[in-house]
């Protein structure tokens, strides 16, 4: 009898530490199965973290399994390539995510990322060497004492909006502080500190061709002011960053729109003025060593616009043939400054 009771004891624990056995087999599986689809849902969604850390839980869940082991290593080697790419190691990224890329059975969803990182990196690489040369370009025109010339490289690089991106961080910077040293350079040349604002920045690009200018060092605080007359092309100083020509050249189209969206950010309305006006106000910004917004505000208005002015005063209902010359000018003037339309600006001025 005691035989019989010892066999169906053992029987029964046997069955129980199967059972046991059995269920926490599944239940391993389970959350093996939880993490690892939990993980590549987290690549999808691009969040490394978690997938990092649900890769990390599975491979202690499953010892010694490659497949975790395999997701795991790939998105470390993901995220390593990514702060790299951020701090501008392109091989080091480079070479991270040809590894994701090339990793036998590992995350689909990496591998597609991988490849877009990789084109990525291919066109920032190039954009850099274009950014490079730009800022080459200018730096030669600044130890050329081409100071104008030098800010208008810098000035079409600055309205590229990729420019901006991090990845070009050190050359933006770059670019900015050789502007600082144009400035100040023509600060010593007009007596006032040039700027390049943000609307004149759309123009395109300026012309390049060398001009002969007065011999200063970049940076210093004194120069002499008299240019050469022998100049292939007209001379030019910069006023606000534009480059004003003298009377013996013709502003190119470039510097015409440029002198334009000046005008337009110093308070006047930029499309109200030629592009006879705008060579005048170049000219006399040059010639008298003043601002544009200095050189427009003392300039006179074509017989052209005036008689614009006069039809559209006309269709407004006002009597135009009444205005003189001079108060159509200062009819002008004040739709200019006070950005009023015309026809608010003579009332105004009734």
């Amino acid at each position: 009898m005691r035989r019989w009771v010892w066999i169906v004891v053992a029987l029964v624990v046997a069955v129980g530490v199967g059972g046991y056995s059995y269920t926490r087999y599944r239940l391993q599986e389970e959350a093996y199965t939880n993490q690892i689809q939990t993980g590549k849902q987290a690549l999808q969604d691009r969040n490394y973290s978690v997938a990092e850390t649900n890769f990390t839980h599975a491979t202690r869940t499953k010892v010694n399994d490659t497949v975790a082991q395999r997701y795991l290593t790939q998105t470390q080697t993901y995220v390593s390539g990514t702060k790299a790419l951020k701090s501008r190691q392109f091989t080091e990224a480079q070479r991270d995510f040809t590894t994701v890329k090339n990793t036998d059975k590992g995350a689909s969803a990496l591998i597609s990322q991988a490849k877009a990182q990789l084109t990525l990196i291919t066109k920032v690489k190039s954009n850099r060497q274009d950014y490079q040369k730009q800022y080459q370009q200018a730096l030669t025109l600044n130890k050329a004492n081409d100071f104008t010339d030098s800010n208008g490289v810098i000035m079409v690089m600055l309205q590229d909006k990729t420019f901006k991106d991090s990845y070009y961080k050190d050359i933006y910077n770059q670019a900015l502080s050789l502007r600082k040293q144009n400035n100040a350079s023509l600060k010593a040349l007009t007596g006032s500190t040039p700027t390049i604002t943000n609307a004149a920045q759309s123009a395109n690009t300026p012309n390049s061709s060398t001009q002969q200018r007065p011999a200063v060092a970049s940076g210093s605080s004194s120069a002499n002011a008299s240019s050469s007359s022998t100049s292939s092309t007209a001379g030019s100083l910069a006023t606000n960053g534009l480059t004003a020509t003298t009377t013996s050249g013709a502003a190119t189209n470039a510097q015409i729109q440029a002198t334009r969206a000046e005008l337009t950010e110093q308070g006047l309305n930029g499309s109200n003025y030629s592009d006879d006006q705008i060579q005048a106000i170049l000219t006399r910004a040059n010639n008298e060593h003043i601002s544009i917004a200095q050189a427009a505000k003392t300039g006179s208005y074509s017989a052209d616009q005036i008689q614009a002015t006069r039809t559209e005063l006309s269709q407004a209902g006002f009597s135009s043939s009444r205005y003189t010359d001079a108060q159509i000018q200062a009819i002008l003037q004040r739709a200019n400054t006070q950005h009023l339309s015309i026809a608010q600006a003579a009332k105004s001025m009734q």
